[in-house]
């Protein structure tokens, strides 16, 4: 059970490198929905090599935080006990974090058919209005991810005080819409930091 548990924690720490690296890929620079439709459709086809590479890491990040989550569940559920229900609140969030990061890939999907738009370059701009501030769809589910897993480490004592404190301040930002972008980039961190724990722990124990 112990490789097992390595697997599980190593899956969290990929999607936190991966995942993050993905992210980075993602965003159109130089633009914004204030641009022309024409400026829009220049750079979406210029930048749409490295837009698909950013989807194809977060597609693997997902599957990897999907392995990480349903094993992180099953970890809190022993060290919360039956009677708990914050690890079946970390699961749910994270389940609907997978769901709503798949929406926003979807999205920038969308932007990487066309090779060219010819006249019709509103389209562009449709495409990016759809995918400006997409992400905030996923802040909800992923404060309910994180705090539920700060709540069990918390009550149990399983992880450091200093992750827990740290992951409840993130679930709480995240519940701020005007300051939730930067709680959910260190959503990522603190998910690796985690599985670095977690880790690290399950090789100790071997």
């Amino acid at each position: 059970m112990v490789r097992y548990a390595r697997v599980g924690a190593g899956a969290g720490i990929a999607y936190a490198v991966v995942g993050f690296i993905g992210a980075a890929l993602l965003p159109l620079g130089k633009v914004d929905p204030t641009s022309s439709a024409e400026e829009i459709a220049r750079q979406l086809v210029a930048e749409r090599g490295r837009v698909s590479l950013g989807i194809l890491l977060t597609l693997f990040s997902l599957f990897f935080l999907i392995v990480f989550v349903t094993w992180l569940h099953r970890w809190l559920r022993e060290a919360e006990g039956e009677g708990g229900w914050f690890s079946t609140m970390s699961l749910a969030g994270g389940v609907l974090q997978v769901g709503m990061l798949s929406v926003v890939v979807l999205l920038s999907i969308a932007s990487t058919v066309l090779e060219s738009f010819g006249p019709d370059v509103v389209v562009a701009r449709t495409l990016l209005v759809l995918q400006w501030q997409a992400v905030a769809i996923v802040f909800i589910p992923t404060a309910a991810f994180v705090g539920g897993a700060s709540l069990v480490g918390y009550t149990t004592g399983q992880l450091p005080r200093w992750i827990c404190y740290a992951g409840l301040g993130i679930a709480v930002g995240l519940l701020i819409p005007p300051l939730a972008f930067l709680p959910f980039l260190l959503s990522n961190l603190w998910t690796g930091l985690v599985a670095v724990f977690l880790f690290q722990r399950s090789r100790a124990r071997a």
